[in-house]
Parts: structure tokens; C-alpha cells; sequence
């Protein structure tokens, strides 16, 4: 681990780091070896994660990960560790148990609508992880706890959808047209009721009238829930445009992810949100042949020589191709940290102890990584 990267963490001034990037490069495996990290400094941390794949929870050495937070045993860390899994169809459920009694509750969850909402729904995930994040840093706020919360972003096609997620969300909410399907006026002087009644009699007769009926009934709740979010999320985007908060872009040294943390680090720096480093995942950071074997195979014409000699020279081309796809980051002016490769993977809390053990600043251009 960087000495600079130590410092970032042990600061009591950062209250929410978010671990950010395309799916594929390590993210749910460095949010953890962040957060486990940070413990060890001696923080209070809280990881979030909303990684479907339960590998955060096997990593941790736990059976799985609820709503709220879960502690994890760490040995000899100077501060403590928690870690959690969101879960959205349970963030819905709680917002509507706010809004309804026990029985409409229940009546509503069984709305097919409403279970789409909380699976499978556009912007869904991403809105309740930046509530999620509101709700802990105001409970760390009561309680006067300076903790550090570790997020595991969405996992999504584009890392820009967890910025852009709750934009649609809430623009679906505000939508005109939900407001006719609901049967609500839309002007002071109804001059469209009579369209809106219309509108509402032909999405009646198409879907018929229990499904339209399970569909309004689920807007009604959709619109209610995202208004509930809606009242902390002026808050918590503060909070993420704020010192006390930080972006870390993950990366690996390819082509795709490498033009995805670009794009990312310069948008999240447009909207003026703190990117703090760059980490670049996955580094092969040596070429497994000594010295002493390489030079004995310049020197052969056995076969089984020449054999080593491509195996090295294959390996030394991948090296030299990181490089460059890694040297393309520079000129964003953010600090670059190379995490290199683990053969045997990351599957449980010693190797992600040890994960960060190799972090290094970037290379001086024309050194190996």
C-alpha cells in the first residue's frame, strides 16, 4: 500500500469513499480490500456493496449479507469493519411500510409492478445505494462516529450509470404521463382532463382492468417511494460533492477499462464530484523467468530453451502492453496506483489483507510495471 493511500484512508475527514468502474476489473474485491484496509489504520468502516454475485460476504468469511450492517472479525485492526449488501426489494419495502398500513402493504408488494420496481427496474439499484449512503452518514452524524463507508458501486455496462441512474428515476417519477394513467389533473384549469380520461379508458381497455389496476396502484406507490428518497437526496449529493467524500476510479490495464476510467474520472470531475485515485487492478507486475534461466536459453538450441525463451518474450510483450494502456491515464493529473495480479485469486480475508500489500505508484515513463 502507498504511503498516500494510507494517509487518504486514516483521514477522519472522509466520510464516504465510492469504489467506481466498469464491470470486470476487480471492484467488488477492492472495495472490500479498501474497507479491510482502512479498519486496520484504525477506522470505524461500514462496506456497501451491491454485487449480486455474494462474493464480498464468502471473502469475508461470512454466510451472506443482509440490509443493515454485519461486523467481521478482523484480527489485530486498530478500528472495526462492517459490511453490508443492499437490498432494494427491502428498501421499497420499508419506504412503503412508511406510507401505508400493514395490510395495504402487503396487498401492494404482491403487485407484479411493484416487484419489477424493486428487481429488475432501471435506476432502481442506483438510487437506493445513494440512499442507503444518506441514511448511514446521517445515523454516523447522531452518534457523533467519525466512520469511514467503503461503497461497491452497481455493477452496470457503463460506470456512468450509477450517476445517471437516479436522474431517471426521478424524471420518470415527474413524468406528465404518470400523472394521466394515474387520473390526476394536469392544470389549474383541467383543460386536459378530458385527454387524460381518455388516455386512461384506452390503457384500460389494452391492458384490462385488473392489470391496470395493479399498474396504478404500483405508480402510485413508484411515485410516492422515489418522492420519499427524493426529500435526502439533495443531502446526499452534497455530501458526494464535498470534501468529506472521495471517488476511487478502478480500472485494469486494457483497452475498454482504460478508456471507461477516462471518460468516468473526466465526467466525475465535470459535475464536480472529488476523484481521489486511479487504481489500476489486475497489473502483471513481473515476468516469471529468472535472469539466470533466461540467459541459458539465448545461449541453447534445445527446444525445450527456445520454449522458455518465447514464454518470456510473450510475457515481456503483455508487460510493455500494459504500460502503454496504463500510460494513457497520466494525463488526468490523478494519482495512479498499480495493484498487481494474484495467481491464486482473492477468496478470503487473508488475501484481501495482503491484496493492497502490493500497491505502488505509477512507473517513471519506460520503466516496466
Amino acid at each position: 500500500m502507498s504511503a498516500e493511500l494510507d494517509a487518504l484512508l486514516r483521514d477522519d475527514g472522509l466520510r464516504v469513499l465510492l469504489c467506481v468502474g466498469t464491470g470486470g476489473v476487480g471492484k467488488t474485491t477492492l472495495s472490500a480490500a479498501v474497507a479491510v484496509r482502512a479498519a486496520l489504520l484504525g477506522r470505524r468502516v461500514v462496506v456497501v456493496t451491491i454485487d449480486p454475485a455474494r462474493r464480498l460476504a464468502q471473502a469475508m468469511g461470512l454466510d451472506a449479507l443482509a440490509h443493515d450492517p454485519t461486523p467481521v472479525a478482523l484480527p489485530d485492526a486498530a478500528g472495526s469493519l462492517q459490511a453490508m449488501m443492499l437490498d432494494v426489494r427491502h428498501a421499497f419495502d420499508r419506504a412503503l411500510a412508511a406510507q401505508v398500513d400493514a395490510a395495504e402493504a402487503e396487498r401492494i408488494r404482491a403487485n407484479p409492478f411493484y416487484k419489477a420496481l424493486a428487481e429488475t427496474f432501471s435506476g432502481t439499484q442506483e438510487y437506493v445505494a445513494m440512499e442507503k449512503i444518506g441514511e448511514l452518514h446521517r445515523q454516523a452524524e447522531i452518534s457523533g462516529d467519525r466512520g469511514l463507508i467503503v461503497v461497491d458501486t452497481p455493477p452496470s455496462a457503463s460506470a456512468l450509470d450509477f450517476l445517471d441512474g437516479p436522474n431517471r428515476l426521478e424524471s420518470l417519477a415527474h413524468n406528465p404521463l404518470l400523472r394521466v394513467v394515474l387520473g390526476l389533473p394536469r392544470g389549474p384549469l383541467g383543460f386536459l382532463d378530458a385527454g387524460a380520461a381518455l388516455a386512461t379508458r384506452a390503457l384500460d381497455a389494452i391492458l384490462g382492468g385488473r392489470l391496470f389496476g395493479d399498474l396504478r396502484t404500483f405508480l402510485r406507490v413508484f411515485e410516492r417511494a422515489v418522492l420519499a428518497f427524493e426529500s435526502n437526496a439533495a443531502q446526499t449529493r452534497a455530501l458526494l460533492a464535498s470534501d468529506a467524500a472521495g471517488f476511487l476510479v478502478i480500472a485494469a490495464p486494457r483497452p475498454g477499462p482504460v478508456a471507461e476510467a477516462l471518460a468516468l474520472t473526466r465526467r466525475l470531475r465535470s459535475d464536480g464530484l472529488p476523484v481521489r485515485r486511479v487504481l489500476v487492478n489486475q497489473v502483471t507486475t513481473t515476468v516469471a523467468i529468472g535472469p539466470e534461466e533466461l540467459a541459458a536459453a539465448e545461449r541453447s538450441a534445445d527446444q525445450a530453451q527456445w520454449a522458455v525463451l518465447r514464454r518470456h518474450r510473450l510475457a515481456a510483450a503483455k508487460v510493455e502492453r500494459e504500460r502503454r494502456t496504463v500510460a494513457e491515464l497520466s494525463d488526468l493529473g490523478v494519482p495512479i496506483e498499480l495493484i498487481g495480479r494474484r495467481p491464486s485469486g482473492v477468496n478470503d480475508l487473508a488475501s484481501l489483507v495482503a491484496l493492497l500489500g502490493g500497491v505502488g505508484q505509477e512507473p517513471a515513463p519506460g520503466t516496466n510495471l
